[in-house]
C-alpha cells in the first residue's frame, strides 16, 4: 500500500483484489452455503470451498491456504465458530493473514467477541447486504495488508523481525495502535523480555481496560516470576471478565506453580463449566485432578473428551488412555477393558493405536492376577514398540504412552526392558 494514497484509492484497490481470493464457507446447512456463496460471487470472490462439517473443515484447510473464512457461529456437533477459530489458529492451520468472520443471529455475540482470547477479524449479524458484507471484508483485509509484514514473521516463527516490523509500523499514523501494541507485547513475553513487554502493557492499561492486555501484563508478572501478582491480575480478570476463559487457564496454571493445586483445579472446573464442549481443558481438568488423586473427577473429564474428540480428526490414543488408567486406578477393570476395546476398533490398522491397546491390556491383566496374559501382551507391546522406533516413528509414541509402556514393563518384572525405555 502507498501512504499517499486516499481512502477512495484504498478501497477501489483492495475492491479490485477481492476477486484474487479464495475463501471456505463453513455452515451447516446447504441453503445457507449456496446463499453465501451467491453473495461472495455478487462481490467479485469466485473461488470459494465450503465445508459443513469441522471434519471438512479440517481437510480442506490442510488441503488449501484460504485468505478469507466465513464461518457460522452455531457448528453441526456442539462446537461453535469461536471454538473452531481457536483450534484453527493454535494448530497453526491458517495463516495469521487469512481473514476470519464469524456470521451469528445472536444480538449479544459482541460480548463473546469482546473477551475471546483468539477474536475473530470481524462478525456480522444476521440478515446482512452484500455490501454490508463486502464492506466488513475490505475493512478487514486492509487491516491484514498493513499488518501483513508483522503476521509473515510469525508464522515463519521469526519473532525478532516480527518485533522490528512493528516497531516500525508503530512510527505510522494508523488505525490500528492497539493492534500492534497486542502484537508488540505478545511478542516481548515470547522472546523473554517480561519487564519491556509489562511497559507495553501498561501503556495500553493506561488508556483503557481491556482483558488482553491485562493478560498480557499476568503473563509478564508469571514471567518474572512475581506469582503473587500474577495471581491477583488473574483473579481480577476472572471476576471482572467471567466469560474470558482463557484467564481461568493462567489463573490455575499459577496457582499449579504455587503448589496450591486444589484451588488450580476449582477454577479450572469453572472454566470448564463455562465451556463444556471445549476438549482441551476438558483434558487439562483431568490432568490436574489425577495429580489431585480426585479420580471420579478425572473419570469425568476424560470421558468428556473421549465424547468430544473420538472419530474426529483430532482424536488421540492418549484420550483412550487417559481414561482407560482412571478406570483401572478406580478398580473399574471392565471400564478399562470396554475403553480398550474402543481403542483398538477405532484406531484399526494403526500401530500406534495396536501398540496403545496392548499397553492397556498389559495393565487390566496385571490388575485382574492374570500373569501369563499380561506377559503375552507386553511382550507384544515391546516388540511393536521397536517396530515404530526401527522405522523413525518412535515419536508417536506420547509422553503419556511411553510411561504407560515403562509401567507395564515394571508391572511384569521387565525392569531393564523398562530402563531401556528411557535411554
Amino acid at each position: 500500500m502507498n501512504p499517499s494514497d486516499t481512502t477512495a484509492d484504498l478501497l477501489h484497490k483492495l475492491g479490485s483484489d477481492l476477486v484474487r481470493k479464495r475463501a471456505l464457507l463453513i455452515d451447516r446447512y446447504p441453503n445457507a452455503r449456496s446463499t453465501l456463496r451467491t453473495m461472495l460471487s455478487s462481490i467479485g470472490i469466485t473461488t470459494v470451498h465450503t465445508a459443513g462439517t469441522s471434519a471438512e473443515v479440517l481437510r480442506q484447510v490442510k488441503a488449501n491456504s484460504f485468505d478469507i473464512i466465513l464461518s457460522d457461529y452455531q457448528l453441526e456437533d456442539g462446537r461453535d465458530g469461536q471454538q473452531l477459530l481457536d483450534e484453527l489458529r493454535q494448530q497453526h492451520l491458517v495463516r495469521l493473514a487469512t481473514v476470519f468472520m464469524i456470521v451469528t443471529s445472536e444480538r449479544t455475540y459482541h460480548n463473546v467477541v469482546s473477551v475471546a482470547e483468539l477474536a475473530p477479524d470481524d462478525y456480522l449479524i444476521k440478515p446482512f447486504t452484500a455490501d454490508e458484507l463486502r464492506g466488513r471484508l475490505l475493512r478487514a483485509v486492509y487491516k491484514k495488508q498493513f499488518l501483513a509484514a508483522v503476521f509473515d514473521h510469525l508464522d515463519n516463527g521469526a519473532y525478532a523481525q516480527a518485533l522490528l516490523a512493528c516497531d516500525r509500523l508503530l512510527g505510522q499514523d494508523s488505525g490500528f495502535l492497539m493492534d500492534l501494541l497486542r502484537c508488540k507485547g505478545e511478542i516481548l513475553n515470547v522472546l523473554g523480555r517480561p519487564a519491556d513487554a509489562q511497559v507495553v502493557y501498561q501503556q495500553v492499561l493506561a488508556q483503557r481496560v481491556l482483558p488482553w492486555a491485562r493478560m498480557g501484563l499476568a503473563i509478564a508478572h508469571r514471567n518474572q516470576q512475581q506469582l503473587a501478582e500474577a495471581e491477583t491480575l488473574g483473579q481480577s480478570l476472572v471476576e471482572d471478565f467471567p466469560d474470558f476463559t482463557a484467564a481461568y487457564d493462567f489463573l490455575a496454571e499459577v496457582r499449579e506453580e504455587m503448589g496450591n493445586l486444589a484451588e488450580a483445579q476449582a477454577v479450572l472446573l469453572q472454566a470448564a463449566a463455562k465451556s463444556p464442549n471445549n476438549a482441551s481443558r476438558q483434558r487439562l481438568v483431568g490432568d490436574l485432578a489425577v495429580r489431585n488423586n480426585d479420580l471420579q473427577t478425572a473419570e469425568k473429564a476424560y470421558g468428556r473428551v473421549l465424547d468430544r474428540r473420538r472419530g474426529s480428526t483430532l482424536s488421540n490414543v492418549d484420550d483412550y488412555t487417559n481414561l482407560s488408567r482412571v478406570l483401572l486406578d478406580r478398580g473399574q477393570t471392565d471400564g478399562a477393558h470396554k475403553i480398550t476395546a474402543q481403542l483398538r476398533r477405532d484406531w484399526r490398522g494403526s500401530k500406534q493405536g495396536e501398540l496403545a491397546a496392548l499397553v492397556m491390556e498389559t495393565l487390566c491383566a496385571n490388575r485382574e492376577g492374570n500373569p501369563a496374559k499380561a506377559q503375552e501382551t507386553v511382550e507384544q507391546a515391546l516388540q511393536l514398540s521397536q517396530v515404530l522406533k526401527e522405522a523413525g516413528k518412535g515419536s508417536l509414541l506420547s509422553q503419556a504412552l511411553t510411561l504407560d509402556l515403562a509401567q507395564a514393563c515394571l508391572a511384569t518384572g521387565k525392569e531393564e526392558e523398562a530402563r531401556d525405555i528411557f535411554r
